[in-house]
Order: C-alpha cells, then structure tokens, then sequence
C-alpha cells in the first residue's frame, strides 16, 4: 500500500508533458512596451515639454490699432497704426535654447519612466513564475498527503492502523490544503496583472523560468542613467533661463501707420511713425533673477547628490545581486532533494522505520524548502531589477545577449 504511494509521488514529480502554451518574459516585456496605452501614458510629459518649447519660440505679437476722432461739427480724424517689437535682442535665440533643452530633458524623462514600466513588466511576470511553481509545489504535496489521509482513515476503520495516526493526517491535510489554496489565490491575482497587458493570455498558458541574467561587469554603467542625464538638461535650461532673467534691457516698439484727417470738404493724409520705449528703471526682472538663480544652485546641488546615490546605489546592488543569485542558484536543488526526501520519507513509513512523527516532519520540511527556495529565486529577480532601475538601462538577461 505504501509502496503505491511512493510510486504516486514519484509520478507526480515527474509531470504528466502538458504541452500548455508557454510565455517568456521577453514576450511580456514586448507586449508592455508596445501597448498603445502604456505608450500614451508615457508621452504625456513630454507633450506637455512640446507645449513648453512653442510658447518659449513663438515671437510676440504685433498689435493692430485702429483710433476715430471728431474734432468738430464736420472735422474728424481716423489713424491706424501697426506696433512690434522687433526680436533682435538675442532674447529670441535664448528662448530656443530653453525650449531645446526643455524637450530634451522630458525625452530624459521618458526613458526613465520607460525603464520604470519595463521593470513593472519583469515584476509581474516574477511574480507569475513564482506563484505558478508555489501553486504546483503546494498540489503536489496537498495531494500526497490526502491520499496519506484517506489511507489512513480506511487502515482506521479496519482496525489496521490507529485513529490517532488518522487524526493527525487529517490535520496535516487541512493545514496543506490552506496553504495550498492560498498559494492557488496568489497565482489567480497574478495571472490577471499579466492579462492587463495581455488580454489574449489563455487560461492553460504557463509561464518559462527566466535564467537569472549575468552580473554586470561596467562599474560605471550608472553614469548613463537618463535620470541624471535629464538633471544635466535641465541644468542648461536653468542656465539660459538666468542669463535670459538678466536681459532686463529691451528694445523699443516701432510703430507705422497712416492718419486721415478730414474738415468739411478738405482731407489731409499721410503716414505715421512712431516708438515707444520701456526704461527698467524700476523693473529690471528682480524677482526673475532671484528664482533662475536659485533654481540653477538648486538643479547642480540635486545633479551631485543623484549622482554620488547613483553610484552608491549600483555598487550596493551589484554586492547584493551577486550574493542572492548564488543563494537562488544553490536553491535550484531544492525541487530534486525535496523528491527524493518525500521518497525516502514514504519507504522509511512503509518500512516502520519512522514514525508518523517524521512522516509529518519531512512533509512539512520538504514544502517549506521548496517554497524557500522559490523566495530566494524570486529575491534575487528583484534584486536585479533593482540594479537594471540604478542603471537606468535595459540590461542582458541572459549570457552573451545585448541590450
């Protein structure tokens, strides 16, 4: 009877070859980035550095005014003038400076959140993997010790085993069998974060295992992050947008024009000329240069903090990724020794060579192991997400592959 058992767990170890569609992560990252909504998310910023740019270059309109004037019973007097202010004051050209580098910041800004969304994607899909083989881990023993169980409780009923020997399994199946569901629950809240970006997953489809991706070997690989990139950016624009504040100088509306004037059957008419001038002799931009100042103090100081958390935070990540992809390399082992201790654990019972005791003790062991290692596996994909966020780049996810 035991020996059945065995055979059962060994069978259920082995599989049964489903042939269910499977998804790779490459897949699912594909599928995110090319999403039209993800993408319409990730645009707005930037229209709005496109919207910036056109109200920076636009030039400043000319005014168009009309005046009438009665002057006496039959006398009257009608002008009509154009006024502006020619842009040949180098404003113009600084204004295009801010502008350009305003959209290039925002494109920084882009690809920062782009490399943000990509590693949602690698989130969901980790969590996938892990919660399809916890959800299979927690079956398979939730099914060998049911079969435990309802043997036990048959061997009870004829006498041939004891009920104290049936009670306990059938404890042991009701704290497998929660363990087992909960784990079940996991995987259907992860499988629907991955239907957001794929609506057409099939229900049978599984997820494959990613490898866990090589170890980076460019110490200086953060000094290219589009988050600091953009900071550079937005340094310059803070740069012409001060030199822009001193500009308080400008120069004077030119206006032309012609005048009718026109008493009882007499007119007189001819053209008009005209300038006005706006002397800062109160109003030299004070308030403006005291903002672009402050900003661009503001904008280098916040470029060498990112930078020295840049650093510090990829060479914590390597230290950290390196140490948890050796630990979930070693857990890789965990799924054949948990086989074979269950086996062992079976024939030792059937033999009477352990008691029910240690029966309970290798199921419960083997479980929490094979879930452990999973931990360790799932840490060390987080881990490497994190170290590809301090980068700011999609890094290789497996050996010899480029970005």
């Amino acid at each position: 009877m035991r020996f059945v058992l065995a055979v059962v767990l060994i069978a259920l170890a082995v599989g049964t070859g489903r042939t269910d569609p499977i998804v790779s992560e490459q897949s699912l990252i594909d599928s995110v980035l090319q999403d039209e909504r993800e993408r319409a998310v990730l645009d707005e910023p930037l229209a709005g550095a496109f919207s910036e740019s056109a109200r920076l270059k636009v030039l400043d309109n000319p005014e168009l005014s009309y005046l009438r004037e009665s002057l006496g019973q039959e006398s009257r007097q009608q002008t009509w003038t154009l006024s502006w202010t020619l842009p040949l004051d180098g404003r113009q050209r600084l204004k295009g400076q801010a502008a350009d580098a305003t959209v290039r910041a925002a494109e920084s800004r882009r690809e920062a959140s782009r490399n943000q969304l990509r590693a949602q994607a690698r989130e969901a899909f980790a969590k996938w993997v892990i919660a399809e083989e916890s959800s299979a881990v927690g079956e398979r023993v939730a099914l060998l010790v049911d079969r435990l169980a309802r043997q036990a409780e048959s061997s009870a009923a004829e006498g041939e085993a004891s009920a104290l020997s049936a009670r306990r399994l059938l404890l042991a199946r009701i704290e497998v069998r929660a363990q087992a569901a909960r784990l079940m629950a996991e995987l259907a809240h992860a499988r629907a974060r991955i239907r957001v970006w794929m609506p057409g997953l099939a229900p049978t489809s599984r997820p494959a295992r990613p490898a866990l991706p090589p170890v980076p070997g460019d110490s200086t690989a953060w000094v290219r992050s589009p988050h600091l990139i953009a900071l550079e950016r937005e340094i310059r624009q803070a740069e012409v947008l001060a030199g822009l504040a001193n500009r308080f100088w400008a120069l004077p509306e030119w206006s032309i024009g012609r005048q009718a004037a026109q008493g009882g059957s007499d007119e007189i008419t001819g053209p008009v000329y005209g300038v006005r001038w706006r002397l800062p002799v109160f109003d030299r931009q004070q308030g403006d240069r005291i903002a672009t100042r402050g900003r661009l103090t503001g904008v280098r100081a916040r470029l060498e903090l990112e930078q020295a958390r840049a650093r510090e935070d990829f060479a914590a990540a390597v230290t950290s990724y390196t140490l948890l992809r050796e630990s979930a390399e070693l857990s890789l082992l965990a799924g054949p020794a948990g086989t074979s201790a269950l086996t062992g654990a079976v024939a030792l019972f059937d033999s009477g060579e352990a008691d029910m005791t240690d029966l309970l003790e290798s199921i419960r062991g083997v479980l929490s192991a094979e879930l452990a290692a999973l931990d360790s596996y799932g840490a060390a994909l987080r881990a490497h997400r994190e170290l590809e966020l301090t980068t700011g780049q999609s890094l290789p996810l497996t050996e010899g592959a480029g970005r």
